[in-house]
């Protein structure tokens, strides 16, 4: 069976289908279905709260690391770089997700409520929040969280009007009792140069690879982007390189007519066999192979 992995644009933004009417989708997600078993590198436009239902994942929001077990929570802002995998010693991690547009929350923008219970919590410039089901204050979170995943995917009026309510009140409890929490802020220059490097691994991902242009186009020693990089992502340069030409190939295997050779040339590959090699161990089956089940 193909392995999932949240679809990605040139800047790392996460390329979810919404409903205008209603900016909100729910995702039940098992991190065992994945690929590799964790969730990819992306960021959202959006805001994203999460319920843990068994075992426990790593939430890695660039350098910052958390641990969060089945009863927990947590939700990550707008904009920062994410990704989630199981946490050692757990074989399982099973989590939904409410994915949902912060208007939601205040309406209109330059509201009461945006001042007054979303903009509080966007100013203090924490990447993300962990709440407790062993703490007081949360008792009346989780049930209502639940209830939204119970009844979804209804798409009803009635529905919709009560999960944002719903919502609401949940974002009220986290303004009046989450912005004492401590953690390193994450500095804006910080995402800006994380981004920089992206783009240009994305910008030059056909080419040999030249760590030296790298680190001399973000100002920055060979030995010093590499450190960087791996701690911001948690993985390194070639690794992240490797997933990011392999995801270009699947899409051209589905969506073109070029022989393998074609394909693994395109995407910065120089040796064909090292290719389908590394094709096969991403997704089980060999390039030939995927192409057949998924060329339109």
């Amino acid at each position: 069976m193909e392995k999932r992995q949240v679809p990605i644009d040139q800047e790392m933004n996460a390329l979810v289908a919404y409903d205008d009417s209603f900016r909100f989708i729910l995702s039940r997600d098992d991190l065992s279905e994945y690929n590799k078993g964790f969730v990819n590198w992306h960021k959202q436009p959006t805001i994203e709260i999460s319920v843990i239902c068994e075992g426990a994942v790593n939430v890695y929001v660039l350098e910052h690391e958390q641990t969060v077990a089945a009863g927990d929570g947590f939700f990550i802002m707008p904009g920062f770089l994410h990704s989630i995998r199981p946490a050692p010693g757990y074989k399982t991690a099973k989590y939904f997700t409410l994915i949902f547009h912060p208007e939601i929350l205040y309406g209109s923008h330059g509201s009461y409520y945006e001042e007054a219970y979303y903009r509080p919590i966007v100013d203090c410039n924490t990447p993300y929040f962990v709440f407790r089901g062993r703490d007081a204050w949360t008792k009346e979170i989780f049930p209502k969280l639940m209830w939204v995943g119970d009844h979804c995917p209804d798409t009803s009026p009635a529905f919709r009007l009560k999960t944002q309510h719903i919502l609401q009140d949940v974002w009220a409890l986290f303004a009046a009792n989450l912005l004492d929490q401590t953690k390193p802020s994450l500095a804006a220059r910080d995402t800006r140069k994380i981004l920089n490097l992206i783009a240009y691994l994305h910008e030059h991902y056909q080419e040999k690879f030249s760590l030296a242009a790298l680190a001399d186009h973000v100002s920055m020693s060979r030995n010093e982007c590499c450190r960087y990089f791996k701690q911001m992502m948690n993985m390194t340069i070639t690794e992240y390189l490797l997933e990011y030409r392999l995801s270009k190939a699947a899409a051209l295997l589905e969506t073109s007519s070029l022989s393998i050779t074609e394909i693994a040339e395109q995407t910065g590959f120089c040796d064909v066999s090292y290719f389908i090699k590394m094709f096969r161990r991403k997704t089980g089956i060999t390039p030939k192979a995927y192409a057949k089940r998924n060329r339109v």
